[in-house]
């Protein structure tokens, strides 16, 4: 078993349905709208940061609780996969979460819609190390092919790539491929798998298993019809976020 699922999930029955309570890593979320640009309309800005309401009364997030959103669209435009955490609870409505990289949802080219369009959302902590430099970061999509990893620097579009999947202490690790960089973006990089490492395959499919398996169960939500209509926006107000640390992320 790979470490990036959650530490604990458990649902408690009501009187009104059930309580879905989700552990503080990898919740898995799946939104459906119209179209990008109803998705679009739902980020509010906050000092800077982007908040995203997400309509259920029956879901409980803990306090800064790690979630991955996939957004899909009746319109056609391809799925995007964003990262993010609760930041607030509106009881009896929703979730408050900050969205921690809205690229995403910006305009792609053809190639880049077919390309994320086979990526699943992940959240594994992962260990690179080349020939230069060590370092640990985490996975955020990934596909048989290859994957997007962010917190890592000093690496490069060419560097040949040792990955490993860390636990969450940091102190075990499963091998997972050697892989090249391909692009390094704003804190972010693209990896592509060394298709000659036959060992590595069979734990990216391994990988890509459990990670199918987790979005299977996934909590989902279709955007309302009376949203985005006459009255606008349904959301509630957003909350006052405290001001962040120096040098936080």
């Amino acid at each position: 078993m790979f470490f990036y699922m959650p530490f604990w999930f458990r649902a408690l029955s009501t009187r009104e349905g059930t309580l879905i309570v989700q552990g503080r890593c990898n919740t898995r979320l799946r939104y459906r709208f119209g179209n990008l640009g109803q998705a679009r309309a739902h980020l509010h800005d906050a000092g800077g940061r982007a908040l995203f309401f997400v309509p259920d009364e029956k879901m409980c997030l803990l306090p800064d609780a790690s979630v991955c959103l996939s957004l899909s669209f009746e319109g056609g435009e391809v799925t995007r996969l964003v990262h993010g955490r609760a930041v607030g609870v509106v009881e009896g409505a929703g979730t408050w979460l900050e969205l921690l990289d809205i690229r995403p949802l910006r305009e792609i080219s053809a190639t880049e819609a077919v390309r994320r369009s086979i990526r699943l959302g992940c959240d594994a902590l992962v260990e690179v190390r080349s020939d230069r430099h060590v370092a640990s970061g985490r996975m955020l999509d990934l596909s048989p092919g290859g994957a997007r990893l962010c917190g890592l620097e000093a690496f490069a579009p060419g560097d040949y790539l040792e990955l490993r999947l860390l636990s969450a202490d940091r102190l075990t690790y499963h091998d997972l491929s050697y892989a090249h960089v391909v692009w390094v973006e704003e804190g972010e990089m693209g990896v592509q798998f060394d298709r000659a490492d036959a060992v590595g395959r069979h734990a990216v499919a391994r990988l890509l298993a459990e990670a199918e398996d987790l979005w299977a169960s996934a909590w989902e939500r279709v955007h309302p019809p009376s949203c985005c209509a006459d009255e606008g926006v349904l959301d509630p107000p957003p909350p006052r976020l405290e001001q962040r640390a120096s040098g936080a992320k």
